[in-house]
């Protein structure tokens, strides 16, 4: 067996393609096989751990206002129970806190969606991380997509 470039080996199967059709007869071309499989490359190291909801990414007093929309709003359909039992904790661990984020904002409040500005979403989900004990910091988790989408949901449990 030989070796050749593929546009070499394109170039033969052409010319043999336009000999069969001018002489009348019909060429049986082979497929070429694939080509092998390379392993991936092995990082030289391992990356660093994402950024989570262990790294105390609100502050408490942005926990408090949550905790003040909550009460004004959302306590008439949950109980903060709800946010604490098994299959909530389940649902969301190891998601973006931006998808747990976009959750609270394109369905809450049930009756009128959308309607809490991005301030509001965004302090309501504090309370929510603070009522399952994560840990609070010193900078307020901020409101913009950017900001949202740089953690990722583990609880302290």
């Amino acid at each position: 067996m030989f070796r050749t470039s593929s546009s070499s080996l394109l170039a033969a199967l052409a010319c043999l393609a336009v000999a069969s059709c001018q002489s009348g007869t019909q060429a049986t071309v082979a497929t070429p096989p694939p080509a092998p499989e390379m392993a991936a490359p092995v990082p030289e190291s391992a990356p660093e751990a994402e950024p989570s909801t262990l790294d105390g990414v609100y502050t408490a007093e942005q926990a408090q206002r949550g905790f003040d929309l909550y009460s004004a709003e959302c306590s008439e359909c949950h109980e903060t129970a709800d946010w604490q039992e098994g299959g909530f904790l389940g649902r969301w661990a190891d998601q973006s806190v931006y998808r747990l984020w976009y959750y609270i904002n394109d369905r809450m409040p049930y009756d009128d969606p959308w309607s809490l500005s991005r301030q509001q979403v965004t302090d309501v989900l504090t309370y929510i991380l603070q009522l399952n004990d994560l840990p609070t910091g010193e900078n307020e988790l901020g409101a913009d997509d950017d900001s949202i989408d740089d953690y990722w949901i583990v609880w302290n449990r």
